[in-house]
């Protein structure tokens, strides 16, 4: 997972790894972007779960922060499409 923050050129690699299962990699991704979120903000990321590719720019809540909930279904969603064992 890498980020592509406001005003570079190249992604800033965060996190990656190996997991047993699909799932196991999806939640680990998941968790992996709840805790860049904390640090990064409302930035473009960038992930590979086991081959799916997906690029986030995370929304915002009606008061202004970075709805986390949103990114989590999101993902969620994603990992419940995944077809592999």
């Amino acid at each position: 997972m890498g980020v592509l923050a406001s005003g570079v050129e190249n992604l800033e690699w965060l996190d990656g790894g190996t997991a047993p299962s699909v799932g196991a990699a999806w939640a680990a991704a998941t968790a992996a972007m709840m805790a860049a979120l904390q640090v990064w903000g409302r930035q473009e990321f960038w992930l590979s779960v086991a081959g799916a590719p997906v690029m986030m720019i995370p929304g915002l809540t009606a008061d202004g922060r970075v709805d986390v909930d949103d990114v989590r279904a999101g993902l969620d969603e994603l990992a419940a499409h995944a077809i592999y064992p």
